[in-house]
């Protein structure tokens, strides 16, 4: 009787073998991506706001993030009716220096804004949403106050343009911002509206920066005036901050907040329109916030990658070892004994 064939051993170790190196490069590729050190970037000192606590309707609320959220403070503290400090010192995008007071003189409301150039995400989204609707904010339509209205002889209509019927301002939450990028980021959103609306958005357009490269306790006052609360974020070298349009009356107080990227054409003429009026108006859209995860920010979360990493450690250092024993044994394998006769 023929004798039976013997299994493919070698080939049931190579298939292991296989697998064996399959599972470490997914643990190896692990392992790099958790060990990666998060490197910091150096900037000025800011305080940490406090949360802020604002209240809202039941159907509303939204769950508060947890404490050691490193960007939970980061949101707007409305305060209608609130002066925003008229002596404030800033520089314009050319280079004058200022007070706030001096950029909102005269009879015009204002929209306030908070952006800075190099902004990952939400200040350049926020922007192009607001000069996507200064087009049709500066069209003519029938007034807000004819349209509340409801009479059909009220047609009284007007346009709201930026210069002409009211201005924007701009400041900076960057206190290190050339006015080099000041001016490249104020051409780059005055490009974008019609040409017949240009020349006189040049004049009603401000961007504001530290009157000291570095100092931002002007920034810092205006922002807590109107309640709009923001943190740096060192290790990613960004501002967290929300994104809110503030209305203002030609006296510099604060009559309504537009939240969101998107803006209502609609919306916003009334909203300037009850500025120039220093009519209060309760706040419209839903507040974003611009802040990147970090895994870094908390102890909490510090510790389990901190786990992860001495986990996929071990995985590999035991992965390696068997990997060694194997190569070994297969070196000092005695070669199998020749087969029966008549067995091929």
């Amino acid at each position: 009787m023929p004798a039976r064939p013997r299994p493919p051993q070698p080939r049931r170790k190579a298939m292991a073998s296989s697998s064996l190196i399959a599972l470490a490069g997914t643990l190896g590729a692990l392992a790099l991506a958790v060990i990666q050190p998060t490197s910091a970037l150096a900037h000025p000192a800011e305080p940490a706001p406090a949360p802020a606590s604002r209240a809202v309707a039941p159907d509303d609320e939204v769950p508060a993030p947890p404490p050691t959220y490193q960007a939970g403070g980061v949101t707007v503290d409305e305060h209608l009716g609130a002066q925003v400090p008229l002596d404030a010192r800033f520089r314009t995008q050319d280079g004058a220096l200022v007070r706030l007071g001096d950029v909102l003189r005269g009879d015009l409301p204002a929209i306030l804004t908070f952006n800075y150039s190099d902004c990952p995400m939400l200040c350049s989204v926020q922007l192009n949403g607001l000069t996507a609707a200064l087009p049709r904010v500066g069209a003519p339509a029938p007034l807000p106050a004819a349209i509340a209205s409801g009479s059909a002889a009220d047609s009284r209509s007007a346009v709201f343009r930026v210069g002409a019927q009211f201005r924007i301002v701009t400041i900076d939450l960057e206190p290190t911002e050339s006015l080099e990028k000041a001016r490249a980021m104020r051409a780059r959103y005055l490009a974008r509206l019609p040409e017949d609306q240009r020349s006189t958005a040049q004049a009603g357009w401000t961007f504001l920066v530290a009157a000291t490269p570095g100092d931002a306790a002007a920034i810092r006052r205006v922002a807590d005036a109107v309640g709009f609360r923001y943190t740096y974020v060192r290790d990613r070298a960004e501002w967290a901050h929300p994104a809110a349009l503030i209305l203002l009356s030609a006296a510099g107080v604060v009559t309504r907040y537009l939240y969101g990227i998107e803006f209502d054409p609609a919306a916003l003429r009334e909203s300037i329109y009850k500025a120039g009026l220093a009519e209060p108006a309760a706040a419209l859209g839903f507040l974003l916030r611009c802040y990147h995860f970090d895994p870094n920010a908390n102890s909490h979360t510090r510790a389990g990658v901190s786990a992860l990493r001495i986990a996929a450690a071990g995985f590999a250092i035991l992965l390696f070892s068997a990997l060694a024993v194997m190569h070994r044994s297969r070196r000092t394998r005695r070669p199998p004994p020749a087969a029966p006769n008549g067995v091929s």
